[in-house]
């Protein structure tokens, strides 16, 4: 529980009726409850009239990178955020008053050369777009099915694909289905009906509504938006899983069903035939005939391929891209495709014919969240027949491999000389150890990684030889060591007063393939505390004069820039010392001490 001083504190956290109102972590846990329970959700506009729900929100999205990134106002970041800003808000959601603006599109690479339209709101309209996802995302979780693994809590990209090397062996056919254009098409009224059906609030369902048709400014022309949760939007995930839950649903209360018929396959007959040829040949003592009858045997499976008792049908969602694997017919997996197709029209969207693939799960591969995926078939290694493998594409293996190559040799990075050696080590092994650990499930991650890390090594050692003016030789002699891991790798040491050094390793991990990896994006944090900027808010004191007057936060995007500031003055200016000694990107001050920072009062240079 937050604690606050004066009555600025209490009216943002009150506002009123809502004094009455549980505090927000509560309210939370009561909605979750309700979505699991499948209950109805009333009252939803008047709760979000809580100030501590914009705190927490606050205290998750402050430090983020675009948090000081403005959209189509200059002046709505989070730098100089306050009570008031708060207080605002909550004032204007009462009175009704409140108007979403347009968003800021720009537009961002995609790997296949075209561009992605991202959005960027407006620092008050992302608060209260976190107090709506918050609120929603309590509400659906327990609802979502178990196959949609994409932008929620405890699930990712890894657990995705886990799904289907537990749960998928003796798949025929994989469906391989992609929403066209998912994020941008989506139906408004269709979104705001499946909305509708659980939520009994018309005033919040018209305050969604406003969201998503604000429209967006691009090159300052203002363009309406008749469709879609932009991309870019805090929301947008949270309303796209919402619409698609319709699909995960449909899926699995109606195709499932359909195409789903017994436990096990019946016995092949053929195999069942050559057993008993080869108990009659053991009874004669016929040894040459038993071991050709069962070397025969180990080429045929042991269940019937053609049971036409048998189908199993298997779903996985992330996000707009789905996968299905099936046992059956092609011609029933082509029914399938058609039936999501003809579902998908009934809430507005489109399957995208160029990426809706049926393939054969044996002979060829499927793609899904980066990875090739086909069904195993071994005459050596009978145990592995049936079980789905995944394997890192080869077109990932020459891309990164070929990254940092110039005509057919490892080549050095000439921007990253000017750093330190600690930085330039840093930065090649966040992106080869990001790249390992996200295909450790791949059972070839070995095979395709191995000769990427050795061009990245080569291009490391020669950019350290090019920064020392000295030879490879030099820097493998005083940089290559063994790794704790027992695994030779580079290495950079270095060392800090009264303080254990700090080290920097390339290569020190072995590469391997590992089904139970756990990957960054499915840590599980449903409620976000980060008190402790919140408590220097709510103190009401200016950290640098001790004013309690118009309070409100300081923001820098990073310490490093804090520390540029003071890298030209003899003596760190007050405002700087502060952040630094706090080891903070933040700093509580009153408006008279922040326009004095802004102005250049405390180092000079006015801050950008």
């Amino acid at each position: 529980m937050l604690h606050g001083e004066g009555e600025q504190v209490n009216r943002v956290l009150g506002m009123g009726e809502a004094c009455e109102m549980q505090d927000a972590q509560t309210y939370l846990e009561i909605i979750r409850s309700r979505g699991e329970r499948g209950l109805e959700l009333k009252r939803v506009y008047r709760n979000l009239q809580s100030g501590r729900l914009f705190l927490r929100a606050y205290a998750k999205l402050y430090a983020n990178q675009g948090a000081l990134t403005p959209g189509t106002d200059p002046e709505d970041t989070v730098d100089g955020m306050s009570l008031k800003r708060i207080e605002r808000i909550i004032k204007a959601l009462q009175e009704g008053t409140y108007r979403w603006k347009p968003v800021r599109r720009t537009y961002i690479p995609k790997r296949s050369g075209k561009l992605r339209p991202l959005g960027m709101p407006n620092w008050s309209d992302k608060m209260l777009q976190e107090v709506i996802r918050m609120v929603l995302n309590a509400y659906y979780e327990p609802q979502f099915s178990d196959a949609s693994h994409g932008f929620r809590p405890g699930r990712g990209c890894h657990t995705a694909l886990r799904s289907i090397l537990l749960k998928w062996r003796g798949s025929k056919w994989f469906i391989e289905g992609d929403i066209k254009g998912c994020f941008d098409h989506i139906d408004h009224d269709k979104l705001l009906e499946v909305i509708g059906r659980k939520i009994k609030d018309q005033r919040f369902l018209k305050l969604l509504r406003g969201m998503l048709k604000a429209g967006y400014l691009e090159n300052w022309r203002y363009h309406r938006t008749y469709s879609g949760a932009p991309q870019g939007g805090i929301v947008s995930p949270l309303l796209t899983n919402i619409l698609l839950n319709e699909l995960d649903r449909y899926v699995e209360e109606e195709l499932m069903p359909l195409y789903t018929r017994g436990e096990r396959r019946r016995a092949n007959p053929v195999y069942e035939k050559m057993t008993r040829q080869m108990t009659r040949a053991k009874q004669q003592g016929s040894v040459k005939e038993y071991k050709a009858l069962k070397k025969q045997r180990r080429l045929l499976p042991r269940g019937d391929p053609n049971d036409p008792d048998y189908q199993q049908l298997h779903y996985v969602r992330y996000a707009d891209d789905f996968l299905l694997g099936y046992v059956g017919p092609k011609s029933k997996a082509n029914e399938i495709k058609q039936k999501i197709k003809d579902f998908l029209a009934t809430i507005g969207l489109k399957l995208s014919e160029e990426k809706t693939l049926v393939t054969h799960a044996t002979t060829q591969r499927a793609r899904f969240l980066g990875y090739d995926i086909h069904i195993a078939r071994s005459k050596e290694r009978r145990g592995v027949n049936g079980s789905p493998r995944l394997s890192v594409p080869r077109e990932v293996s020459r891309e990164w491999r070929t990254r940092y190559m110039r005509g057919g040799k490892s080549w050095q990075r000439p921007e990253l000389i000017n750093r330190s050696d600690y930085d330039i080590v840093m930065t090649y092994n966040v992106e080869f150890q990001g790249m390992v650990n996200y295909y450790t499930l791949a059972h070839d991650v070995s095979k395709k990684l191995y000769p990427v890390k050795w061009i990245y090594l080569q291009s490391l050692v020669k950019t350290l030889a090019n920064k020392h003016k000295q030879s490879a030789a030099w820097v493998y002699q005083r940089y290559y060591r063994k790794s704790p891991q027992g695994v030779m790798g580079i290495t950079v040491e270095v060392a800090r007063e009264n303080r254990r050094p700090i080290t920097a390793w390339f290569g020190a991990k072995p590469i391997r393939f590992d089904k139970w990896a756990k990957s960054g994006d499915i840590k599980r944090q449903l409620f976000i505390n980060r008190s402790e900027l919140l408590e220097r808010l709510l103190a009401e004191k200016c950290e640098l004069c001790g004013s309690t007057e118009g309070i409100e936060v300081h923001h820098m995007r990073k310490l490093k820039d804090v520390k540029k500031k003071c890298s030209s003055h003899k003596e760190a200016p007050q405002w700087a010392a502060k952040m630094l000694n706090l080891g903070r990107k933040t700093l509580v001050v009153c408006t008279q001490c922040h326009r004095a920072i802004h102005s250049g009062t405390y180092d000079g240079p006015r801050l950008k």
